[in-house]
């Protein structure tokens, strides 16, 4: 069919198309800006007003269709009709109408993971999606209902307008045909570039931090904050590793293998012990108008202000509690071999785990979560508050002699209970009673959220928050020692994203722990902590060492002093990217990075600083990579210690 149409009306008809799809892909995004509530008039200074910026942007489109147009004009009218030249044009229509599609599909990305559509993150992000299949609810339904329609209700659209206005200028001459969209052309090439060009610092910041940036922004051609240079993915993905090629790698893991509790008083009666991992736990909500039951055994307890998960996922974060070790070490052995659980059953303890939710594999993470670990291990598929109360109901009768499944029910032995609930984790379930905060959102919001929502997202993530504190409440004798951590932290877009295992950053890697002893004073530690520190802490409360206190890389909390907490390094883990953020003495001061970001090999030894980051996980370059490598440096040699170094931990 385009064999038999005129050369002239061939260019003609894509020049129209892209000025319609230039036009449309400006109403998509004014539109999605309006979904998302940004207030983009308030955001610029006076000058910069919204419809200079949509005119901005059909400038922008019509200067990304220049380069394509003026190639596929040429081969129509040099080539002729061939089966080339219809080919061309399918793939130049095809392009046209997919730019407004492009920008949803990257308002989409960028409101999630902060990182445009088009960027290495947001791949691994996609190879990660059937694994979410599980945490989909009636909002993420709807959003995914809505994209479907607008792909193909929007190209429709476009096609039928376009050949509408061909119509309408088919009686024109040839020359008129053309002559008349040219300038548009003309115009929009010295108008994009001179608006930026003149453009303030405020508007270029407020612009490029939207979720719904220009096209120039979503195709890379001006650069959005990142959190830095992009480094190679996949090393997350290589199968453990049991003798690496680098020696101190070895002699580590050997120390760890055989390093053996030691009881200080054998015949003993040691207390039960429970440990209480609450999913995407932020410490701001360790407090009594959201959860006064923790708040209350924080304020008995030891309560860590500033307390890094080993990283921003949950099979990093559990693992260095389990383990007492960083997170480097999760690539190697020790993911099947959990210190926590093998030293306490050497000293006579019965295990226990018990879980609102069973997707250990599907996370990597049943090297240290299966049944073989514990003696007894139950799981329940997720469903919302049920499965949270039935792993604590389970749990309380352990830990009571009254366990239905375990053959040792009316034994003296201390027992040892994990208790991982699911309850913040999204979609945020809560009890109606534990509604509190208002204006919560319903079980219906979309996901990704718009801006708009955000406040409302973060109350209802407070009420699941009040509904966890309620449920653990029986766990909480004082009778036993007591640990309650999140996994790792959650991001309600402080840091450009939504969700956790996306970037490292304060709320996707801080989380909440508190660690109650009997007997113990209480005390609030405001310095830099880590998942690390949970089991020397524990294993410091029921005054029992390890015969070689260095084989793990966590210090005990109970001992350590403000000095020894200020000077320490240690490293919390990404889950989506292969990269580390080295925590350190610069974390707390003033004008200085959150982290120093980083890449590192477990076989190799080899470590790498890439960049220093901000609290928002962005690329800051208020110190230089000199510091950074030799902070590193000084990390990688505690991280290697022999049994006789004498380095302050």
């Amino acid at each position: 069919m385009l064999s038999k149409v005129p050369a002239v009306e061939k260019v003609t008809h894509m020049v129209l198309l892209s000025l319609i799809c230039a036009l449309v892909t400006t109403a998509v995004t004014a539109i999605l800006s309006a979904w998302d509530g940004i207030s983009q008039a308030q955001a610029l200074p006076a000058g910069e007003g919204v419809v200079t910026q949509w005119l901005s942007i059909t400038a922008q489109c019509l200067c990304l269709f220049t380069p394509l147009l003026l190639f596929s004009a040429g081969v129509v009218f040099f080539i002729g009709n061939s089966k080339v030249t219809r080919l061309i044009m399918i793939g130049t229509f095809a392009c046209l109408l997919s730019l407004p599609l492009i920008v949803i599909y990257d308002h989409l990305a960028f409101g999630w993971t902060g990182r445009r559509l088009f960027s290495l993150l947001n791949t691994s992000m996609a190879s990660q999606l059937p694994k979410l299949i599980p945490f989909v609810a009636g909002g993420a339904v709807s959003m995914f209902i809505a994209i479907v329609t607008a792909t193909i209700v929007i190209p429709i659209t476009s096609l039928f307008c376009s050949s509408w206005c061909l119509k309408r200028v088919k009686p024109w001459r040839n020359v008129m045909k053309l002559g008349a969209f040219a300038p548009l052309f003309v115009m929009s090439w010295c108008f994009a570039p001179l608006y930026y060009w003149q453009q303030s610092p405020q508007g270029a910041a407020a612009i490029e931090r939207q979720s719904s940036a220009h096209p120039f922004y979503v195709f890379g051609l001006l650069e959005a904050p990142t959190a830095g240079p992009v480094i190679e993915l996949g090393r997350g993905d290589t199968p453990p590793i049991v003798d690496g090629t680098n020696p101190a790698t070895r002699a580590r893991q050997r120390r760890v293998r055989i390093a053996q509790a030691m009881p200080s008083d054998p015949a003993g009666r040691l207390p039960d012990v429970v440990v209480i991992v609450i999913e995407s736990l932020r410490p701001e909500v360790i407090a009594t108008d959201v959860m006064p039951n923790l708040t209350e055994l924080a304020e008995q307890g030891i309560h860590c202000k500033y307390h890094f998960s080993g990283g921003n996922a949950t099979n990093h974060g559990v693992f260095t509690l389990l383990t007492g070790l960083e997170p480097i070490w999760f690539d190697t052995a020790q993911r099947f071999d959990p210190g926590l659980i093998r030293w306490f059953k050497s000293i006579g303890y019965e295990t226990g785990f018990f879980a609102g939710a069973n997707d250990w594999k599907t996370f990597r993470m049943d090297g240290f979560i299966r049944e073989e670990h514990f003696d007894e291990y139950r799981v329940n598929n997720r469903n919302g508050i049920a499965s949270d109360r039935r792993a604590v109901e389970l749990a309380s009768a352990f830990l009571s002699d009254r366990s239905l499944t375990h053959d040792n029910a009316t034994s003296d032995c201390p027992r040892l209970a994990i208790v991982y609930l699911y309850g913040t984790h999204a979609t945020y379930q809560s009890y109606p009673t534990d509604q509190l905060d208002q204006p919560a959102a319903d079980d219906r919001y979309p996901f990704p959220y718009p801006s708009r929502l955000r406040d409302q997202v973060w109350n209802r993530y407070r009420n699941s928050a009040r509904t966890v504190d309620r449920l653990i409440k029986p766990l909480m004798q004082r009778d036993r020692v007591i640990v309650a951590v999140g996994d790792h932290g959650e991001a309600f877009l402080e840091d450009g994203s939504i969700g956790h295992g996306i970037r490292l950053s304060r709320v996707q890697n801080m989380t909440g722990a508190v660690i109650y002893c009997p007997g113990t004073t209480p005390r609030m530690i405001t310095r830099p902590t880590s998942h690390a520190d949970v089991l020397p802490s524990i294993l410091s409360s029921l005054d029992i060492k390890l015969s070689d206190p260095d084989a793990i890389d966590g210090m005990s909390l109970l001992d350590a002093t403000d000095i020894q907490l200020s000077q320490r390094y240690f490293s919390t883990r990404n889950y989506l990217e292969p990269d580390y953020g080295l925590i350190g003495p610069w974390t707390q001061q003033a004008n200085k990075p959150f982290a120093y970001r980083f890449q590192v090999s477990i076989n190799t030894g080899i470590a790498t600083a890439i960049n220093a980051i901000d609290e928002r996980g962005l690329k800051t370059d208020s110190e230089n990579l000199e510091t950074q490598a030799v902070a590193i440096k000084k990390w990688q040699a505690m991280l290697n210690r022999s049994s006789n170094a004498s380095i302050q931990k």
